[in-house]
């Protein structure tokens, strides 16, 4: 769109929607930076003070950052979640005009610990089946996710659970995730981590470990999920 100061729109608006446009189809990708103010006032037509209105609008609304002395950069997309109820993490990446993706690192039946047995009210002699996934949103990795459940589940063994959603799979066996109680805390990447995660050894991470229930209150499994802090936002 072009700025057209015949319209009840204010210009800055005008503005700010249409560098939100081209953020939004790729015009101007992640990490790219700005025209400095001036340019931007020279090339629309526009003060500086409009031009400047605009970019805090799409700095409030997450789209911008900028770096001191360094000039205005367009954001990484982060990863909106809620920390109450459940959701799944294809429906948040839809949410945000993202792509899912997972990518399955193990998947196996192991005894379980004591403590794994009183959470998941699990029988004598009974395995869990553990599933580790990297979650890529655009194609970046931006979490790890341990998923611990009863030996019930074991018809997780014949499915393609890469570039999937969980989710799905398990409704597809009548299995529906209703509710959860999380509890988080920061870590710091192992090598191991960091490696899978393609970023430092010792990079702070974002721990959020979840007991999920399905509709009729069963405990389906114990999630823990390790995210990479700066790529996410967190609504309470």
């Amino acid at each position: 769109m072009e700025l057209n100061n015949m319209i009840a729109t204010p210009l800055y608006k005008q503005l700010e929607e249409k560098l939100q446009e081209e953020i939004e189809n790729g015009q101007r990708p992640a990490g790219s930076r700005l025209p400095t103010e001036n340019e931007l006032s020279e090339t629309y037509h526009v003060s500086r003070v409009t031009v400047r209105k605009a970019l805090a609008g799409l700095s409030e609304l997450g789209y911008l950052e900028r770096k001191s002395g360094k000039g205005t950069f367009v954001a990484e997309k982060k990863f909106q979640r809620s920390i109450t109820g459940v959701i799944s993490f294809t429906e948040m990446c839809k949410m945000m005009n993202a792509t899912a993706g997972a990518k399955t690192i193990k998947i196996a039946l192991e005894d379980p610990t004591e403590k794994e047995i009183e959470q998941m009210s699990l029988k004598p002699d009974e395995k869990i089946l553990i599933l580790e996934r990297i979650r890529l949103m655009d194609n970046k990795p931006v979490l790890l996710e341990l998923n611990k459940f009863p030996e019930s589940f074991s018809f997780l063994f014949g499915e393609n659970l890469n570039d999937v959603s969980l989710f799905e799979v398990l409704k597809k066996h009548g299995i529906i995730m209703d509710h959860s109680r999380k509890t988080m805390d920061i870590v710091f990447a192992t090598s191991q981590e960091a490696k899978l995660l393609d970023i430092a050894k010792g990079y702070p991470l974002l721990r959020i470990e979840s007991r999920i229930h399905d509709v009729d209150n069963t405990i389906t499994n114990l999630c823990q999920q390790l995210c990479i802090g700066d790529k996410f936002k967190f609504i309470v």
